[in-house]
């Protein structure tokens, strides 16, 4: 059986962020507009595409911005929702995706709440009881989804991939049961992925260094 993602799960366009900042560029310069009235200000950390790696969030590549709004005194400023609508907040069991290549995606954890989702990524809930989250998970970092989106986007000069085209994907669903098994199997080897990725950037520093100790 298929069904089309959008009829599974509910997808959210993200944060375009420097709405947020409310900061107004001047050749190379950054000046903050002058206002008489109240403002609040918060930093938060930003979920960019640069830090969707292996179905996981990298936490080393999450962007850093201050959130600046003009508003009525006694409002919370450390309320992320004071700043950005809450479908555009990171939630623990759901899915971001990248609207931008290579078009894959990451589970969002308890670590990994509270992030905005850059308006180059989508936010993905389930909204079908019969269909695993980590299953989808799975299917999102896929070939078939990978050739099924770069189809839909094809002849587009938006290099960004539409809510509405991912939506139309469509994505096989086996029995539940088979849909736990294939989510753990691909969790179990994003982590070996992870952890041999680390292995080699560990052997290459001290490889590296080695040389370097030859300059002293």
């Amino acid at each position: 059986m298929k069904k089309r993602l959008g009829d599974i799960s509910k997808i959210t366009g993200g944060q375009i962020t420097s709405r947020l900042e409310k900061k107004e560029i001047d050749d190379l310069f950054e000046i903050a507009p002058e206002s008489d009235k109240p403002t609040i200000t918060r930093d938060a950390l930003v979920l960019v595409p640069r830090a969707i790696s292996n179905g996981f969030v990298d936490k080393s590549s999450l962007m850093k911005i201050v959130c600046t709004k003009e508003t009525k005194k006694g409002i919370d400023a450390t309320d992320l929702t004071a700043f950005v609508n809450e479908d555009k907040i990171t939630k623990a069991d759901t899915l971001v995706l990248k609207l931008s290549t290579p078009y894959d995606a990451c589970v969002i954890t308890k670590d990994d709440e509270n992030l905005i989702v850059s308006s180059f990524c989508a936010s993905l809930t389930i909204t079908d009881n019969d269909v695993d989250l980590l299953y989808v998970l799975a299917f999102l970092n896929s070939k078939l989804y990978q050739d099924q989106i770069k189809d839909l986007a094809a002849g587009s000069a938006i290099p960004l991939i539409s809510v509405g085209a991912i939506e139309n994907v469509q994505i096989p669903l086996p029995a539940k049961e088979e849909q736990e098994k294939i989510g753990k199997d691909f969790i179990n080897t994003m982590k070996k992925i992870k952890l041999i990725n680390k292995v080699v950037a560990l052997e290459s520093e001290k490889m590296n260094s080695i040389f370097y100790g030859m300059e002293g």
